[in-house]
């Protein structure tokens, strides 16, 4: 980004594919697990697996450490209750949680499950490549979105 991009509001930068998400042009409500807090949004990606979330921060903070205090406590929780709604809605082997930052320069967490019966020479971070993956279309994602809110207001 390297600080020549134009602030198009506070907190969002332009050509950042995760602000032009956040301000409504790629997220899918319905694939919204948690976006009533100020400083994340929990979203699941839109890709035929079920259970792979994102943390994003709403701010432009490139990585992770641009983060505030408050942001970082924030995206901690955000990570906890996801994995906590994850583990109790699908019932996985493992949530796996990872930041990779090479992609795109907005800070943004995954979240992905193993489900069970995942092949044991599947590597944690190629779940989504097995074929035997349960997945679904955008309505099976956003009735388990709809789930995971449920489940993660329940932890509030």
């Amino acid at each position: 980004m390297g600080g020549q991009t134009e602030q198009l509001r506070p907190g969002l930068t332009s050509g950042c594919m995760l602000c032009d998400a956040l301000r409504g042009g790629v997220y899918d409500r319905a694939h919204l697990v948690w976006d009533d807090d100020p400083l994340v949004v929990v979203a699941h990606v839109s890709t035929g697996v079920l259970g792979h979330l994102l943390v994003v921060t709403r701010r432009h903070a490139p990585y992770l450490s641009d983060l505030t205090r408050d942001e970082a406590a924030a995206v901690g929780r955000a990570v906890v209750m996801s994995a906590r709604a994850l583990r109790a809605e699908l019932e996985p082997e493992y949530v796996f949680s990872a930041v990779i930052g090479t992609g795109v320069a907005h800070f943004h967490q995954h979240l992905t499950v193993q489900h069970r019966g995942t092949p044991a020479d599947v590597p944690w971070h190629q779940v989504e490549e097995w074929d035997g993956a349960p997945s679904g279309d955008h309505d099976d994602i956003a009735a388990l979105c709809s789930r995971l809110r449920d489940r993660v207001r329940s932890q509030r």
